[in-house]
């Protein structure tokens, strides 16, 4: 790929450990993390970039943190890097459950266990909102990005549209879009 950089794997394998590590409420409570490491403060793919990459990885089946990360992964440095990352941001949560699942059993009916629970789930809420409207502050000045998330908007809550199916409309339109401004359109 023309937009590689030379990576130290390993680098990149325990920069998504500790993003998998601190972060409590799956992959798109990671969304800020990986952002603010692969475009704020690296730099290694811009803005757009990691939007187009995220829109895939959502569209994509499977974990959407697997995906993201490998995408970025092989953006940045092919397949052994792309494999660190996904190894990364997905070991934390493996340890963590073989520890909860040995000593949870013990402690669920503890109120202050419950109470973290019930006060974790806001917080995640109030994380993946943040991001969302950050992500759509940042994408939605062009007309064309508005009319395309009222449109999905519009599928989803107005006419009950499936998710998936809304999800693969925009991929098909991306990849038109792709296509024509490639000159493949011709």
């Amino acid at each position: 790929m023309e937009n590689r950089i030379r990576l130290n794997g390993w680098h990149f394998f325990l920069a998504f450990f500790k993003i998998g590590g601190f972060t409590i409420g799956g992959g798109y409570a990671m969304l800020p993390l990986v952002r603010e490491m692969v475009v704020r403060r690296k730099g290694w793919i811009s803005e757009e970039r990691f939007l187009e990459l995220l829109t895939i990885a959502q569209g994509t089946p499977g974990v959407m943190m697997v995906n993201l990360s490998t995408l970025i992964g092989l953006e940045l440095g092919g397949l052994r890097v792309a494999l660190l990352a996904v190894s990364g941001a997905i070991l934390p949560s493996f340890l963590s459950i073989l520890l909860i699942a040995s000593v949870l059993s013990r402690f669920m009916g503890n109120p202050a266990v419950l109470a973290f629970f019930r006060g974790a789930v806001p917080a995640v809420v109030g994380i993946i909102g943040g991001v969302v409207l950050q992500l759509a502050w940042r994408h939605l000045r062009r007309p064309e990005s508005i009319l395309a998330a009222l449109a999905a908007l519009g599928l989803l809550i107005g006419l009950g549209v499936n998710p998936i199916l809304v999800i693969l409309a925009a991929l098909l339109l991306i990849g038109l879009k792709l296509k024509l401004a490639s000159g493949g359109g011709r």
